[in-house]
């Protein structure tokens, strides 16, 4: 009997597993549903992390993304779920999304304390997208379960311009950045 039952509990679990819909990395969408526009008129800072680096973010990318406010980049986070057993994706969904919430109101607390007024865009410049198949990731090379987190700087027509370990990279993000912001800022003088 308890090998019958055994057989029955892992039938419902490997069923309930099945039922959980699959979430390709490639919808385009963040967590909060919205569509993610890197290549759509703006630079981009992406950083690509998961569980075992989100210290290091904590620690260096809200003064990171401070530092290129001048540039007004559009900042993904792309999290890596692979490394997350199957019937807890939907929680890590949502933890993302609570940490989506405090990510806000850490960087409009940084503003302040440089006395300055948070962007009236910052969350319409922010996106943290979880990815359950880990696709951009493994584009990256990062194989499931990395210690080192990525940044890569997109230009404002979707052209990676550097990537690199963050935060060990974090100054050539920067100048690829500054490189990137250039030209619309020269552009935009020349069309007043």
């Amino acid at each position: 009997m308890p090998m019958k039952t055994s057989l029955v509990g892992l039938a419902c679990v490997l069923g309930l597993m099945a039922a959980i819909p699959a979430r390709a990395a490639d919808d385009g969408k963040d967590v909060l549903g919205r569509v993610v526009p890197v290549g759509k008129g703006r630079p981009a800072l992406v950083l690509y992390a998961n569980r075992g680096t989100r210290e290091v973010l904590r620690d260096h990318a809200f003064q990171f993304a401070y530092s290129l406010r001048q540039e007004h980049p559009v900042v993904v986070v792309h999290v890596d779920l692979r490394d997350i057993p199957g019937l807890f994706k939907g929680t890590a969904r949502k933890e993302i999304r609570k940490s989506y919430a405090e990510s806000l109101d850490e960087m409009r607390q940084l503003f302040r304390e440089h006395g300055e007024s948070p962007p009236a865009d910052l969350d319409a410049s922010f996106f943290m997208v979880a990815d359950s198949d880990g696709s951009p990731h493994q584009g990256l090379g990062m194989e499931k379960g990395f210690h080192q987190a990525q940044a890569q700087v997109v230009s404002a027509t979707g052209q990676e311009l550097a990537r690199g370990p963050f935060p060990s990279a974090a100054a050539k993000m920067g100048q690829a950045m500054a490189a990137a912001g250039a030209p619309s800022v020269a552009s935009a003088a020349t069309h007043r």
